[in-house]
């Protein structure tokens, strides 16, 4: 499970990256732009409702907020395999992500 400290720093730059202030953000996710502040700063526990709330106002989902890893680091990880293991991971990837998507 990621941090509340990587949990803020992953909504801070994600918003960040679509130009966004903590004020619009929340007008967006329908909260206060305190609780974008405390989100961003690891002040507390939030509620997941929150965190879904925020999520999607980035234009993304809670999974990817939580996961252990970001896609940056996947990239990296399979960047370091070997040719024939990077298409193999390539492949299950897409199958993986055609998956998630018809269901």
């Amino acid at each position: 499970m990621v941090s509340y400290e990587e949990l803020g720093r992953r909504i801070r730059e994600r918003r960040r990256s679509l130009g966004l202030s903590q004020e619009s953000l929340a007008e967006r996710a329908g909260v206060s732009k305190e609780t974008i502040g405390r989100l961003e700063q690891a002040a507390g526990t939030p509620a997941l409702e929150t965190v879904d709330k925020v999520s999607l106002a980035l234009g993304t989902n809670v999974s990817v907020l939580l996961a252990e890893r970001t896609c940056e680091e996947v990239a990296v990880l399979v960047a370091e395999l070997p040719e024939r293991e990077q298409e193999i991971a390539r492949v299950m990837l897409q199958a993986l992500s055609e998956h998630v998507h018809a269901g």
